[in-house]
């Protein structure tokens, strides 16, 4: 999937459907949830819970055409707009087989140190660590610009 580095696979299950025969919106929300963990997995050493240190603070998901029973779902993530505490995860969910676009998707995540309960800053080694899972550099991460590959 052009312009993201973290892509995951998701076979359509009868538990992702609702009564309207196509996946349910609350079943992409759980797959961005995923995708935020895949991509905390590839940038880091995650062991449990213990090493999360962000708290989602906001979500957006734009419904875009239906997946339905027996597609495959191609979910890529990346990071982005990069501030003192806080970054962005943009998503992208397409059918495996076509290319269709499914879903897009952005959250806001604040770094967050939850043995004192508090917001905590986003550090230089974690935006370079960014910065080189998703080859691009950090200036353009920093300030939003859109990366063209």
């Amino acid at each position: 999937m052009e312009g993201y580095q973290v892509v995951f696979e998701h076979q359509v299950l009868f538990r992702d459907l609702d009564a309207m025969r196509h996946v349910n919106n609350v079943a992409f929300v759980a797959l961005m949830e995923d995708a935020r963990m895949h991509y905390w997995k590839a940038l880091r050493k995650v062991e449990g819970l213990k090493d999360i240190n962000f708290i989602l603070a906001e979500l957006t998901c734009r419904y875009l055409s239906p997946a339905y029973l027996g597609e495959t779902i191609k979910i890529g993530i990346r990071a982005r707009n990069l501030s003192n505490k806080s970054f962005h995860f943009e998503y992208r969910m397409e059918d495996k087989a076509s290319g269709r676009l499914i879903t897009e998707g952005k959250s806001v995540q604040v770094m967050y140190d939850y043995k004192q309960e508090k917001t905590a800053p986003l550090e230089q080694k974690m935006r370079d660590a960014v910065a080189s899972l998703e080859k691009v550099p950090l200036e353009e991460l920093e300030r939003g610009i859109e990366h063209r590959a």
